[in-house]
């Protein structure tokens, strides 16, 4: 079958960025710069899609620029050995130091981009924040529209309500990729010299926010459609190595309009008051945070108190939450809430979404150990924030165009874009069958009740049983009635891998590290200091292995200069 035969339609472009996102948007933007012709394929609309859709009031990562490689090193020195922190990077080490070294060049990309980094004085708001450097608080209200207005005037051909299906191969480099219109069906083949992911991470194996019993709500933290797991899942689909895939994080607490936003309590250089039920402040460190944290059970609240903190700090907390939930003052204030004089409760750290570590393995050239798949953003193992997603987009569109003109053409394979569109067709010729929201609640509940932060070998037994009937049993029997519940079945195709990856290696590591907590293996193993958990499909089957991380390529005199 030809395949004009299989796809209703069929697009020819050098570089295919999927997602456009924080960290798409640049790297689509500099490649089209440098004269490539750019195809940038997002399931949401570009306007407002990725994980900052609505906006977001800082913009986090390392600023120093030139930073040489030893106060790289002498940053990750200054973390506990216990901590996941001990295994950094925890993508490869090179990468991540590129990211942080170029920070400034990136935001002055961002600024040639359209977006809006200074406040209404033409200055840059520093704070600071972790042991990497710096925040630049923002009123990014209107990032992602800016973002899309400056990729749209550099010429990127952008298709919009487009779901990625899948990676295409050709004698393992990666060629393509099969997409599927969300509103009309219309199928296509999109055959490429290379492909950028940007898809964010994976939380939506997990329960939304708030309030926990809201099962079939998306009230995630970042835009729910971005955190499906999908570059994950169709990398990993495509023989590309997944790493870190047993950290489950309690990032995405529990949140209502009483709760304490989390990173807005702890800034420039003010702290708010950790607190018990019954009013004893809980010290950072030492005797008293060990035995007022022992006493809280784990489903007890403890509070923050601002009490202590100045008007001004109060005004700032506004300003930020002028990003996120500025109705909360309201509703709080309605309630006879003053911030001023009450405590507001901790977010619950419950177990939630695969955070932060878990990604796709890529090198410090932003490529995954397939050649031609380039990963950016969160997508990558051991990415977080919005600083590093642009730079990694930015440093790839600035980059792509020296491997593009090296390689030759490559073949279309049209079994694998058969296989795909099948893949597209299952669901709409399912007529009585499994709505995708019931599937993925169930594998969010498999997830969260035998999966999730705490871990002992029988609940990941058990929940592995329940995962492999959900896919065998309920997943050949998704239904959808329409497009767009087609791409919801398809999310939860990729959920479905993603929960059997995240269970899989956390069977494997049996010791606890930060954000991995094995109940029956209590303690730090040091023999697995520095070594990863990789995992890929090789000739269809499922493998898993641990790797020792890689060194710096530089050494220390090394500095990043642009």
């Amino acid at each position: 079958m030809s395949l004009e035969k299989i796809a209703n339609k069929i697009i020819e472009t050098d570089v295919v960025v999927v997602g456009g996102g924080i960290a798409g948007c640049p790297a689509a933007a500099k490649a089209a710069e440098h004269g490539l012709d750019v195809t940038l394929v997002e399931k949401a609309h570009t306007e407002r899609s990725g994980s900052a859709a609505a906006g977001i009031d800082h913009y986090g990562g390392a600023f120093d620029k030139g930073m040489t490689v030893k106060e790289w090193h002498d940053i990750l020195d200054s973390y506990s050995p216990r901590a996941f922190y001990g295994l950094l990077p925890w993508g490869d080490p090179t990468r991540i130091y590129r990211q942080y070294a170029n920070g400034m060049w990136a935001i002055e990309e961002l600024e040639k981009l359209g977006v809006t980094m200074r406040w209404t004085d033409g200055e840059l708001r520093f704070i600071q924040c972790h042991h990497e450097g710096k925040f630049i608080r923002v009123h990014w209200q209107n990032v992602k529209p800016e973002m899309a207005k400056g990729i749209r005037e550099r010429g990127v051909n952008i298709l919009e309500r487009t779901m990625v299906v899948d990676f295409l191969t050709d004698n393992g480099r990666v060629v393509g990729v099969t997409a599927v219109n969300t509103r009309t069906g219309e199928f296509m083949a999109i055959k490429a010299k290379a492909v950028v992911v940007a898809t964010a991470e994976c939380a939506r194996v997990f329960n939304p926010e708030t309030p926990l019993s809201w099962r079939y709500k998306y009230r995630y933290h970042w835009a729910p459609s971005s955190v499906s797991g999908d570059g994950w899942a169709m990398a990993y689909r495509a023989g590309a190595e997944l790493a870190n895939m047993e950290q489950a994080g309690r990032g995405m607490r529990m949140r209502d309009d009483l709760v304490m936003s989390f990173g807005n309590h702890g800034n420039e250089g003010n702290e708010a008051y950790p607190m018990t039920y019954d009013g004893i402040k809980i010290l950072k460190t030492g005797p008293n945070n060990r035995k007022e944290m022992k006493k809280l059970k784990k489903d007890d609240p403890d509070y923050f108190s601002l009490e202590h903190l100045s008007d001004d700090f109060h005004k700032r907390i506004e300003v930020a939450y002028v990003d996120e939930r500025l109705v909360s003052f309201k509703l709080a204030e309605e309630r006879g809430f003053d911030p001023k004089t009450h405590w507001f409760e901790h977010m619950d750290n419950r177990p939630n979404q695969l955070h932060v570590p878990p990604g796709i393995w890529n090198n410090q050239h932003f490529m995954s150990s397939i050649d031609g798949l380039y990963v950016i953003g969160d997508a990558m193992a051991g990415n977080h924030d919005v600083a590093n997603a642009a730079t990694s987009g930015f440093l790839v569109g600035d980059t792509v165009g020296d491997f593009i003109k090296d390689v030759g053409d490559a073949v279309i394979d049209e079994d694998q874009v058969q296989a795909s569109k099948a893949a597209v067709d299952a669901p709409l010729n399912v007529k009585k069958g499994t709505e995708p929201e019931e599937l993925e609640v169930a594998i969010r509940y498999v997830c969260n009740r035998y999966i999730g932060v705490d871990k002992v070998e029988g609940r990941l037994l058990e929940g592995r049983r329940r995962l492999r009937t959900l896919r065998r049993e309920f997943l050949p029997q998704l239904k959808a009635d329409t497009p767009h519940y087609l791409m919801r079945a398809l999310e939860v195709r990729n959920l479905m891998d993603m929960a059997d990856l995240h269970c899989a290696a956390s069977l494997e590591r049996k010791e606890t590290r930060d954000l991995h907590i094995r109940e029956d293996f209590p303690d730090l193993n040091p023999e697995l200091d520095g070594k990863l958990i990789f995992q890929r499909l090789e000739d269809g089957k499922p493998v898993i292995e641990w790797k020792e991380r890689e060194p710096m390529a530089f050494s220390d005199d090394h500095k990043e200069e642009r």
